[in-house]
């Protein structure tokens, strides 16, 4: 491949002259111009964000074989209690992989693990486990991963705001699944209910001004 200096071009074949211009070609092809752009180290720490999500799954299968032991006398709930922490890891980890929309990536794993669990409930001739736990547990789980994930990438409040909103919403479901009497135990439900109205208020409250923003621009208000 020979270069031509004035069309700034690479020629293939055997030219001599370039077909362009008709200009003399140069031997060989031009080296590679160095990258106009600055290259941006990561923002956040993953050795960091892997033990903070160690201590936190740790701590909670602790508290919860606690609670199972020695209140419930049962270890079953150590089995739904690890689905959710499975989940918090699946969405941090897709999160240092796609970082670039962060938050919409976990809302749609929220929808699609959410969908997944229903369906293998219903598969397995549903005994509610979907609805009572797995739901519940992942709308939990995904909106702590998303605030660790938010506050340890550093990413732009108007990145991920809406998405926050979205998913905190998606963990008001479980209303309805207590409303239609779609759960075993109305706890886990309660405990979403109660989580995602909480990250609702504390959103508004402290971001109200970037939410009002966010949903002008996109819904053209």
């Amino acid at each position: 491949m020979n270069y031509c200096q004035a069309c700034k071009v690479s020629v293939n074949g055997d030219w001599l002259n370039c077909p362009l211009c008709h200009q003399p070609l140069e031997k060989g092809s031009e080296p590679p111009l160095p990258n106009p752009y600055p290259d941006i180290p990561l923002r956040f720490n993953k050795k960091q964000v892997m033990r903070i999500l160690t201590i936190i799954s740790l701590a909670t299968i602790s508290i919860s074989l606690i609670i199972e032991l020695f209140f419930l006398h049962s270890p079953k709930g150590l089995n739904i209690v690890s689905f959710g922490i499975v989940s918090m890891w699946l969405v941090v980890l897709i999160i240092i992989r796609k970082r670039r929309n962060i938050a919409k990536s976990i809302v749609y794993l929220i929808i699609s693990l959410s969908l997944l669990s229903i369906y293998w409930d219903y598969v397995e001739g549903w005994s509610a486990w979907s609805t009572t736990h797995a739901v519940p547990m992942i709308c939990i789980f995904a909106l702590i991963a998303m605030y660790i994930a938010v506050r340890l990438v550093k990413v732009e409040v108007e990145d991920y705001i809406v998405y926050l909103l979205c998913a905190a919403m998606i963990g008001l479901i479980p209303a309805v699944f207590l409303f239609f009497d779609w759960v075993t135990t109305p706890l886990p439900a309660w405990l979403s209910i109660g989580f995602s109205t909480v990250m609702l208020i504390v959103t508004f409250i402290f971001y109200r001004g970037e939410v009002l923003r966010e949903l002008e621009k996109r819904m053209m208000v």
